[in-house]
């Protein structure tokens, strides 16, 4: 008569399915399965504890199955004492293994947040020291009895100390809890939801076979869950570049996420192909996947122990964790990519610019480094060569900047403020000028000499200047300020506003909105800005001054300060750069050359007015040099509308 021990058997069907995830991962060759060389690289691999879990689980079923197994045949034909040797050995194989299970479940999840990088030896010796107490206990069963024991009747039942082994996988599980909970921002949304929902499903599986020992299924949760980690964590088909079998953009973006939330320093080499663009028009598809093929061989080959991802067509980047592997990593490259490649009896030369960007000195978001990278940099002669990052960053921050100012319109951030212009002769502020601040934490303290040539490039100026024009009208038609000593407003106008068909028309639209004369604003131009061939330049300023527009000339003294076209030219003021002004304090020569400038300028129906004077020996210079109005921090700092009230009424 055979004694049925458990009502409920899930073990085979754990079996089957721990059996078919394995093949699968082997089968796909996938390159993150290379098994890592020395043991901390073991340990903080995600893929190769993976595959330990399988393999794990499925000794522990296989052992689980042979020793429930033998149980009944030992109760149905007798003791034997071989079969009782046998029957008490897959029984303790069975603790063996399944107690690495909780270690290996938690250190997976480690090693998906990050939170395994950079650990020291201290961390593993005390993360491991549950394992080691429970395996000690199962390997010590024969003399003791704790873990478990065989009655006279050779049934199996829990030793003493079962629910310590127990305690033991359930702390593994909460250390995975906390980890997963403090270090949630390192993993993506998916991966979140995959581990959460594996956790739930371990935990389940361990309470069930704890309450009911009747029912074998905590072996089989298991299995399920390492189907849900190999469907959403570790196949992900999509972060596989199908023609070059490397990591994909979606790849590189959640490791970085991991070890940048996590605080690792590591570092990239940047790898762009300068002329990868040319060959594809050369070349058919076919023959261009080959040469992508051939590089990202060559690639995987030569630094077997790095991860590669081919970020785009022609940007391929390592993500170095050793840092001492980095300039051979450099090196390398740029030797090969000075070499030909060959395909079709034909050889091709890719040129390549290399950069090497330290992770968190250089940049420490995700963000950040996806702008630098994303960005469109060009190259600045021929062949392969190390471009530092400083020089690459500075090209790519206009990608940086143009995102940062479309939020903040967006968003409502632009605000104006007003710097007041004083005046010697009359002895108060009668006039001020315009200024452009965006209220956003990466701009607040920005220059706009930074963020407005990105605007002037990106068209984003023809937005940005019909803000500052419509904030000025609405202004001037404030009652304090119309009661006050203010007599216009001085707006900038940008070269690349004059490009726009509609620019004379929208603001004469907005000035008449808010029932403003024309008089009342008076638009700056540079001096370099002043000297184009547009023809739509001189046309669209004859069209303002026609409509009682006055103009002024901004940053004079930078440019080629052409005398006979400024004499020429009808400007209510010249303003001076305040460059001038910063060196005439120290220079007898400028100052006099200074003094003469503005005696000169005066001479023509042109007022001057010496922008930047932040010190009493300044402005005591420019006055004695005859200039009559004077702008800068002397006086005060740009204001906002109230403050520059308050301000004038003081």
């Amino acid at each position: 008569m055979v004694i049925v021990m458990y009502t409920i058997n899930f073990e085979p069907a754990a079996l089957i399915l721990s059996f078919v995830c394995l093949i699968y991962v082997l089968a796909t060759k996938r390159r993150q399965y290379k098994i890592p060389k020395g043991l901390k690289n073991k340990l903080q691999s995600q893929h190769f504890i993976f595959l330990m879990l399988l393999v794990s689980n499925i000794l522990s079923t296989t052992s689980s199955i042979i020793g429930v197994y033998l149980s009944n045949i030992v109760i149905d034909a007798g003791p034997q004492k071989s079969l009782i040797f046998w029957q008490y050995l897959f029984h303790l194989l069975y603790f063996v293994f399944h107690s690495t299970l909780s270690c290996l479940f938690c250190l997976y999840i480690l090693n998906v947040t990050g939170s395994s990088v950079s650990r020291k030896k201290i961390f593993f010796v005390i993360f491991i020291l549950p394992y080691l107490l429970s395996e000690l206990l199962i390997l010590t069963n024969y003399w003791t009895d704790f873990a478990f024991y065989m009655d006279e009747s050779n049934i199996y039942h829990r030793g003493k100390l079962m629910p310590l082994l127990y305690s033991f996988g359930v702390i593994y599980i909460i250390l995975g809890f906390v980890f997963f909970f403090k270090y949630k921002k390192a993993v993506s949304r998916v991966d979140s939801i995959a581990i959460g929902t594996v956790i739930i499903v371990a935990t389940f599986g361990i309470a069930l076979q704890a309450i009911r020992s009747d029912i074998l299924f905590e072996l089989f949760a298991e299995a399920i869950a390492f189907l849900i980690l190999m469907i959403l964590l570790e196949e992900k088909r999509g972060h596989i570049n199908q023609i070059t079998g490397l990591l994909n953009r979606t790849a590189f973006i959640d490791a970085n996420r991991t070890l940048i939330e996590t605080n690792q320093e590591y570092e990239l080499v940047l790898v762009k192909f300068a002329n990868m663009e040319s060959f594809k028009e050369m070349i058919d598809e076919k023959e261009h996947n080959h040469i992508m093929i051939e590089i990202a061989n060559w690639f995987t080959q030569s630094f077997p122990d790095i991860d590669i991802y081919g970020y785009h067509d022609n940007k391929f980047s390592c993500v170095i964790k050793n840092k001492e592997l980095t300039q051979n990593v450099i090196d390398k490259t740029i030797e090969r990519f000075n070499e030909d490649w060959h395909l079709n009896n034909y050889n091709y030369r890719i040129d390549s610019i290399v950069t090497r960007i330290k992770i968190p000195s250089d940049i420490n978001s995700l963000s950040v480094l996806e702008d630098v990278i994303s960005s469109n940099y060009q190259m600045r002669k021929a062949g392969s060569y190390f471009v530092p990052f400083d020089q690459v960053n500075e090209l790519s921050n206009v990608r940086l900047r143009e995102r940062q100012l479309r939020s903040a319109i967006s968003e409502n951030k632009l605000m104006v403020k007003y710097q007041p212009i004083w005046s010697n002769k009359e002895q108060k502020t009668i006039a001020c000028e315009a200024l452009l601040r965006i209220n956003t934490p990466e701009l607040i303290d920005v220059s706009p000499e930074v963020y407005i040539p990105v605007a002037e490039k990106t068209g984003l100026i023809r937005d940005i200047g019909l803000f500052v024009f419509e904030e000025v009208c609405k202004f001037l038609n404030n009652e304090r300020l119309k009661k006050s000593s203010i007599k216009y407003i001085e707006i900038n106008l940008s070269l690349f506003q004059f490009l726009y068909d509609d620019l004379v028309e929208s603001f004469e639209s907005i000035r008449k909105k808010y029932n403003v004369e024309a008089s009342q604003i008076n638009l700056e131009i540079t001096e370099s800005a002043s000297t184009s061939d547009i023809k739509r330049f001189s046309e669209t300023i004859e069209k303002f001054k026609s409509l009682g527009y006055s103009f002024s000339l901004d940053d004079f003294g930078t440019g080629y300060s052409n005398l006979v076209g400024l004499l020429q030219s009808e400007y209510k003021n010249v303003k001076i750069d305040k460059s001038i002004i910063s060196l005439a304090v120290n220079n007898e020569k400028t100052a006099h050359l200074l003094s003469n400038l503005i005696g000169l300028i005066r001479t023509s129906i042109s007022d001057v007015i010496q922008e930047g004077v932040e010190t009493k020996e300044q402005l005591d210079l420019i006055l004695n040099c005859g200039c009559d109005l004077i702008q800068g921090f002397y006086f005060s700092a740009p204001l906002t509308e109230d403050d520059f009230l308050d301000y004038l009424e003081k």
